[in-house]
This record gives structure tokens, sequence and C-alpha cells, in this order.
């Protein structure tokens, strides 16, 4: 960590904090310097995509998918190799083309040929470390293109999709301006100008940062920290005290009169409950946030983005805090779930992510095959049925949202169990930053309540370690509304449910990278090989044709003449999945918009005919190399065998189409 002496507090005119360390993440193989010793915030995260986008032309691409709410660009960086791969439409031409001077379908992307790895951070604009974890995600494969073997070979068949940032307005606010703001906007607009995040909290003491104002209120929620004064215990809206109560606000003035003032002012769409998923009740009511699913222009935009990129077989969305991964489902039980998904996501992923983070893998991850041991120990016990019929509990660092205990719902229109039920994809959502795990030698007093002891363990160590410049202690001040009182607290925008910007940071960031460095390495790899070709008859110019007899072609040759010399032809190839996980989840292909893998053969003559074999052939979705705990997996090789009638011996091409594994071709001289 930066000692006392290398940390400075520079308090720029814009009130945000600028924590400068003399160690910064460079190397040699950057182009593009970046340094995690502070939030990079909304600005500086755009024109470090932009600066990326101009330094590696060759392996990204910067597209704007759509605005916010208040009409901030929301971009998507693609980083894949340019000049690599293929797509169908460059084989395949379309059907049905509308009229001449009517926009057709647009040319498919040479990444949209390859399996894709969608990574996302700042769904709540106050949860910005995901945005820090996506940058330098960013960093570690433009950098390491051409300098490390595995990021190579990953950027060269793979297209990684990263949104720093979901919600441009929310973490626009919570760091660039200091002011936390989870939903998409803050403010309503309570002048009905159209307007709305007019105005936020006041920084009513003038000392450059918008903290918190405390004052002594018989109905307040808050009572003072025994042990450590500057912390605000929140209390329950029924719990009894003999302790002085206080409320807590944001420092601010009612400035339209409306009586409220700040915590009180957002009232925007949690992005992260306008998916369309579970979004209704039972009942039929609404139940997510929006009027209806995907009404925020943020989430309209990933909405659209996904549909338009159905080669992504991996999502995940991170938000703060916690240390540790929700998979699928929060708005369902585990039953929705196939248990080929199950197994893949906890046998395979949370082992992996388990190990990663430095918490105890469950025996039954270790040893599949002995799951009806562990079922068999846990039937007599209290577990929930779930666990039961799964056979272990799910650990603390990987879990599902959904309370399986009292088999309820978490939450309505989540996007993890959007792109898992709806759109086939391996989604997850990871909550960034535990101090326990994340600050190394940090000491929390087991005894009393543990997220208390967490907090005091969090404030003593940025004392000895940024010499307590990260926190404001409290100084009287008379609030012109509401008197005496105290204002204080962190420092925007550092907060307790972020990651403490520098080492601290930098180490959660470095966890969560190989967590998605091994998840790309999951992805689907499609080849085409042992290709053969034999001529199996020779025309002599007259018309012919084949008919299979106990296996074996029988050649018939016309009276009239044909066009030329016919030849026919035997081709086979195998085609086969080498990657580590199949090219669809277990009912991905039959969901609306998937589909199965498809085998084209396509000769240049255009008036050859197929004898044997059809132009498209479906082959469903082919396994991975895998070994999959539990589950009897589909074979990862198809093999394939054509026959046709061509007047030359002009090329034929294989391609090979698969979604979410993507495309590939091989072209055939015939000998």
């Amino acid at each position: 960590m930066p000692g006392k002496s290398t940390l400075k507090i520079i308090n720029a005119v814009s009130g945000l904090i600028c924590i400068m360390l003399i160690s910064t993440v460079t190397s040699e193989a950057q182009k593009v310097p970046i340094s995690f010793d502070n939030y990079h915030g909304y600005t500086a995260t755009v024109s470090y995509l932009k600066k990326v986008n101009n330094a590696y032309p060759g392996i990204t691409e910067l597209m704007q998918i759509g605005e916010s709410t208040m009409q901030r660009p929301l971009y998507v960086l693609v980083i894949s190799n340019m000049n690599k791969g293929t797509t169908l439409d460059r084989h395949i031409r379309l059907r049905n083309k509308r009229k001449e001077n009517i926009q057709n379908v647009p040319e498919m992307k040479i990444h949209q040929g390859k399996p894709g790895h969608f990574i996302s951070g700042s769904t709540h604009g106050n949860e910005y470390t995901g945005t820090e974890v996506c940058l330098y995600i960013i960093d570690k494969l433009v950098s390491g293109y051409g300098n490390n073997a595995e990021i190579t070979g990953l950027i060269d068949s793979v297209a990684f999709y990263i949104c720093p940032v979901i919600n441009p307005d929310g973490l626009y606010n919570s760091v660039d301006r200091g002011i936390a703001q989870r939903s998409n906007s803050m403010l309503k607009d309570d002048d009905e100008d159209g307007k709305i995040n007019e105005d936020g909290p006041d920084d009513i003491n003038g000392d450059g940062f918008i903290t918190r104002f405390r004052y002594k209120d018989d109905k307040g929620r808050y009572i003072i920290d025994d042990i450590d004064p500057r912390l605000m215990v929140r209390i329950g809206r029924n719990d009894t005290t003999d302790k002085q109560r206080y409320s807590v606000i944001y420092e601010d003035i009612d400035n339209d009169g409306d009586g409220k003032r700040g915590e009180d002012r957002e009232s925007g769409i949690d992005l992260n409950r306008n998916y369309p998923e579970g979004w209704w009740k039972d009942n039929g009511f609404a139940g997510g946030s929006g009027d209806y699913p995907l009404s925020a222009p943020e989430t309209h935009a990933i909405a659209e983005f996904f549909t338009n990129y159905r080669n992504i077989l991996m999502a995940q969305f991170y938000h703060t805090s916690g240390g540790f991964t929700f998979r699928p489902m929060g708005t369902a039980p585990h039953p929705s779930l196939d248990q080929k998904d199950v197994a893949v996501y906890d046998f395979i992923m949370g082992k992996k992510y388990l190990e990663i983070i430095g918490e105890d893998v469950p025996e039954s991850w270790k040893n599949p095959g002995n799951i009806d041991k562990y079922k068999k120990e846990l039937a007599p016990g209290d577990a929930d049925k779930y666990s039961k019929a799964r056979g272990y509990i799910l650990p603390r660092g990987w879990r599902v949202s959904y309370n399986e205990k009292s088999d309820k719902r978490y939450s309505y229109g989540m996007a993890t169990d959007w792109l898992y039920a709806q759109y086939g994809i391996y989604s997850i959502t990871t909550e960034l930053w535990n101090p326990e795990a994340d600050i190394p030698g940090i000491k929390i007093d087991e005894n009393g309540n543990h997220r208390l002891s967490t907090m005091r363990a969090v404030l003593k160590y940025q004392d000895d370690t940024y010499d307590g410049e990260l926190f404001i202690d409290w100084q009287p001040f008379k609030h012109p509304e509401l008197g005496e009182g105290e204002i204080g607290g962190w420092k925007p925008p550092v907060t307790r449910n972020n990651a403490l910007p520098g080492n601290v940071l930098e180490n959660v960031c470095e966890k969560h990278w190989k967590f998605e460095l091994f998840r790309a390495g999951l992805l689907p790899s499609i080849r085409i090989s042992d290709i053969k070709t034999s001529i199996i008859y020779t025309g002599n110019g007259n018309e012919a044709s084949a008919e299979k007899n106990k296996g074996e072609f029988i050649i018939k040759e016309g009276k009239g003449k044909g066009k030329g010399k016919y030849n026919i032809i035997a081709i086979e190839a195998r085609v086969e999945n080498t990657g580590a996980l199949a090219t669809n989840l277990a009912k991905g292909e039959d969901l609306p918009g998937n589909r199965q893998d498809v085998v084209w053969l396509i000769p240049e003559d255009k008036d050859a005919k197929f004898i044997e074999g059809k132009p498209a052939t479906s082959i469903g979705s082919l396994a991975g190399r895998q070994k999959i705990p539990g589950v009897k997996t589909k074979p990862s090789m198809k093999k394939l065998k054509w026959i046709i009638a061509t007047e030359k011996n002009s090329p034929v091409r294989i391609v090979v189409s698969s979604l979410k594994g993507g495309t590939v071709v091989k072209e055939i001289t015939i000998k």
C-alpha cells in the first residue's frame, strides 16, 4: 500500500478528490497508461475509451449503443481482432431483400462471427467499483495483445463487449459531481418544465465537498457508535433506545419549497429492476421499477444491443458490495434452471471463483462423483428443499438471490435472470468489494455486530494508510433550516461501499480480471477437420444421375447431351467444438432468436446438384470438451457427407455457423 509520505489529497475546483499515488499501473506494452489511484467517473471513463480505440484500431471498436436519460452517450468497447474471422452473410446471400432505396439489413461486423463475452459496470451509479474493474480488464486485454499468448489467442477468436457504464447519469453525479446516485435520475420534475436532475444536494458549509449533516431528532433512525463516534449506526424503525437519536442527510437545503432535502430526493428508475424477465407480479401488477419493462432509455439500449449481438454466451454485471457472485435465478426457484446449466455454473464457474477469492469450495464440488452421498447427508437436516435436491448448500461467495429458505423471489426484472432465461446466456452478477478479503491484514472484531465492526476497521485502515484524508471529522454547523448539527463523513466520491482507491482497488480488479479471463477460456471454439474429397464418377458429356442402392451409388447416364463433362464428387468433413463449453445452454437453441448450429456446403459452380446431403444441415448444438459432472452431454463432433454433381472441379466451401460458437469456413479444391 502507498506510504503516508507518498499520498496527497488535492481539493480540485470541482470539489472532487484526486488521490495521487506514486505507484501506477503502467508497462511498456501500454499505449494508453491508466492508474487506479482515483475513480474515473463518467467523463474520464469516456476519455479513456476513446483513447484506447484510437491507440488500438486493429483490435477495438467503440460503439455508441444509446443515450442516457440526460442524453449522455452509452458506450460499448469491442475488443477483438478485426482482421480475423468471418460471418455467415459473407458466404450466404441475404434472402428477400427490401426494395430499392430502402435500407436493408446491414452487413454483420466481423466480431459477430465469434463467441461473445459481455462485461459491464455501474448499473447503479453509486457502485462504480465495477467501472474500474471494466477499465482494468480493458487495459489487460489491449496491452496483453501480442505480448501474452493466451490473451492474444482469445482476442483473435473471441469478441469482448465491455460496457463500463450502463448508468451514465448516475455515475456522473456520483463521481464527477460527488453526489451519490443509484438510479438513472436523481430528482423529479417538481416544477413540471420537462427536466430532471435540476438540483442536487448543496455544499452548505462551502468546504468543496458534499458530505452528510447529522442533527438531533427524537424520531431519527441513527445513533452514534459507542466505539468510534465518527460512525452513525442505523436502527430499526420499531427499535427503542435510551441513546440520543439523530437524522442523517446529505448536505442540502430545500430549494423549491417542497419540504424535501437530502436523501429523499432520488426518485429515478432502478435499472436492475427494469428488465422483462419476472418484471410482473403474479397478480398481474407491476413488480419491477419503471412504468413498464425497458422503459428506461439505458435498459432499452442494452436490450437492443443484446438483440443485435446474439453471439454473446457470457455476461457479467458488476455491482457493489459484499464480495460474492449471484448466478440465476432471483425471480424464480431452482427448478427453473436446467440441471446441466446448474452444473456448469456451480461445479465449473463457481468452484473457480471461490478459489480466486480465497473461500472454501464445497466438498461436493470437489468430488461431484459422490453427489448422492452428500444428498443423503443433507436429507435429515434443516436445509431447504432446493439444497437437498442439489446435494449442497450454496456457499456465501457463490449464491442465488432467490430466497430458498422462505421460497420467495428476491426481486423483479433483473438483468441476470433476463439474459439467462430469454437469451440463453451464462449471465452472472458480481457484488464487488469485501473489506475482509480485499484489504490485506485488516482486523475485524468478531464480537458483536459484524457489519459495524467492518465499518470501524475500514475507517481505522484509512486513518493508518491514507493519513485519515478520506474522511472529514464531524464539525459543528448551523443548518439554515434544521438548526444546530454537525457536518462530516467520507469525502466523495470515496464511500464505504466502494473499494478504497489505490492498491486496494487494484487488488479487487486483479481478482475479477482473473475470473473473467477464465470464463472467456470456457467459450466454444469451432473447427473443421478431416476433409476428404473423391471423384466417384467422371461423365462423358451426357447428362448423369446417381441413385443409392445398398450403400453404393449407381451412376446412370442419359441419352441427351449435357452442358459439359459432369463429375460426381463425394465430400466428407468433421465439424467439432474444441472449446470447453457447448455452443448453447441446455435449452438455448430452442429460445426465440437462437438456433441450432448449421453447416453449409457452397459449391462455386452454381449449377451443381446435391445427390446426397443438403446445402444447409442443422446439427443441433455441439457439446464442449469440458466434462460436466452428473450430466450426459451431446457429442462435441459431427461427421458430414455430401455427394454433388458438378460440371467443373471448382472450389467448394464448407461454412459452419454457430450463433454463439462462431462462424468458420474452409475452402476445398477438388482434385
